[in-house]
Order: C-alpha cells, then structure tokens, then sequence
C-alpha cells in the first residue's frame, strides 16, 4: 500500500452513484457546493481534511478509502478480523448474500 495520500475522485463517484445520488444530492448530504463534489470527482481539487471528513462519515466509508490508504471503504467495530473474514463483509456489502453464496460455492469445491 502506498503511503502517500492522494484524494481518489474515482471512488467518490463510485459512492455516490452506489448511494443513487447526483453530485447535487450529494453537496446538498454534505453541505457543499455542486461544483466542489464535481472538482473532487475530476481530480482537480481535493478536499481539505475537515471536508473530507464530512464526506466520508455522509458516504459511511473510511477517509483511508477515500484517499486510496486503504481498499477496504467500510470502517468495521472489530479490528481483530482475519483477512478472509474482511472480505466477507466487504462481499457481503458488495453483493449481498449472492455473492456470499457464490463464495462460499467456490471454497467447497475447491
């Protein structure tokens, strides 16, 4: 993972558009302008820390997605988890319980 923090545009739109929502929707969530959100989402701006912890917590993902520090977007209550057991959650939030199932059809028969 890259230690260097560079604002991912790309995700935010993916958020954003998982969550059904314009860029309008979205400032509106968080209280800034539409241009603002679309300067995020080109990469030609990124936003400043406290912004983009308003955006984070309106989006429920983590700042560390945001910024590309992490792949993982949801802050999950227990650290103690296994990477197979992140990426079940993540799946699950992902794709629901079809591709929980279809996980777990690809383990067995293995």
């Amino acid at each position: 993972m890259d230690k260097t923090a560079a604002f991912r545009g790309d995700r935010l739109k993916m958020l954003r558009e998982e969550h059904d929502w314009s860029q309008r929707e979205l400032a509106r969530h968080c209280g800034f302008s539409e241009a603002q959100i679309g300067k995020y989402e080109s990469g030609y701006s990124d936003p400043a820390a406290a912004t983009l912890i308003v955006i984070a917590d309106t989006l429920k993902v983590s700042a560390d997605y945001l910024l590309g520090r992490s792949d993982i977007p949801y802050i999950l209550p227990e650290t103690s988890l296994n990477d197979d057991e992140l990426n079940l959650i993540r799946l699950y939030r992902q794709d629901s319980w079809p591709g929980v199932i279809k996980l777990g059809a690809e383990r067995i028969t293995k």
